[in-house]
């Protein structure tokens, strides 16, 4: 899997020229249809060749984004309609459709900024330390997307294990190296499992039907040594009436808060 290739925009004749064609690959398999990850980052990657084309300051990154999965998305050519809703002097805000067979699938909501000056503290929990075993989350002989990025899980998490707690820890890298983007660090916010499959044991539904991310660095590229990993840690804290709410914590190596998800599942 080459992930610049898997990235490919290509425009269409759209009004204005915002309308753009990507292919998905079998390559990105998930549990139902293909993987909401790899649309978003596809989203992004559209709505970031307009926003250049308009001259967007090249010190904008993307700083936000939530993402409504209204229907399965599935393996093979999808289309991607994007509307500059408001361009700012440091605030940029775009609104993306995906559609397949003219039927919309997703719908994204992209804000990019260069770095403000304000408030600088953290509360947020500190980075799990990692054990000496885990466990590569790697699936011989499948195709999934979660092949699609070199992962090793806690020696304590376990899918349909029934744990005590609906979490994931894991420590993951891209498979291209080390260096990774914001259209990747998007897709990665949503490569996990749903976290619920820890405690569960036995198969549930677990489909997102809505998923945020929160960049809290605006570099906008990070690169990680030959031996080091972003470490994630993935807690669905509450489920009730057939709905799971999962927050995420995503760390650099060096303990820095990198970015934080939540995600909206359907669980039941």
């Amino acid at each position: 899997m080459n992930w610049h290739e898997e990235l490919v925009v290509e425009p269409t004749l759209g009004q204005a020229g915002n309308q753009f064609r990507a292919s998905i690959s079998d390559e990105w398999t998930s549990l139902q249809g293909a993987h909401g990850g790899i649309v978003a980052a596809l989203a992004l990657k559209a709505a970031e060749e307009v926003l250049a084309r308009e001259g967007i300051s090249a010190e904008a990154s993307m700083r936000a984004a939530t993402l409504g999965y209204v229907s399965g998305n599935v393996v093979g050519d999808i289309d991607i309609e994007v509307e500059i809703i408001r361009r700012g002097r440091a605030l940029s805000t775009t609104h993306v459709r995906t559609s397949q067979n003219r039927k919309t699938t997703t719908v994204a909501r992209f804000y990019h900024s260069p770095p403000w000056d304000g408030m600088e503290y953290s509360d947020a929990p500190e980075m799990p330390e990692r054990p000496s075993e885990t466990i590569n989350l790697y699936r011989e002989g499948t195709k999934s997307h979660l092949n699609n990025v070199e992962t090793h899980l806690h020696s304590s998490t376990a899918i349909l294990a029934g744990a005590d707690r609906a979490e994931w820890m894991a420590w993951s890298r891209p498979l291209h190296g080390g260096s990774l983007d914001s259209a990747w660090l998007l897709m990665f916010g949503d490569y996990f499992p749903p976290a619920v499959f820890a405690k569960a044991t036995t198969p549930q539904r677990a489909v997102t039907i809505e998923y945020s991310i929160q960049v809290h660095s605006a570099d906008g590229n990070w690169v990680l040594g030959d031996d080091e990993y972003l470490t994630s840690r993935m807690h669905a804290f509450h489920s009730h009436d057939g709905f799971a709410v999962e927050d995420g914590w995503i760390y650099l190596p060096d303990g820095q808060l990198l970015a934080t998800t939540r995600q909206t599942r359907l669980a039941g």
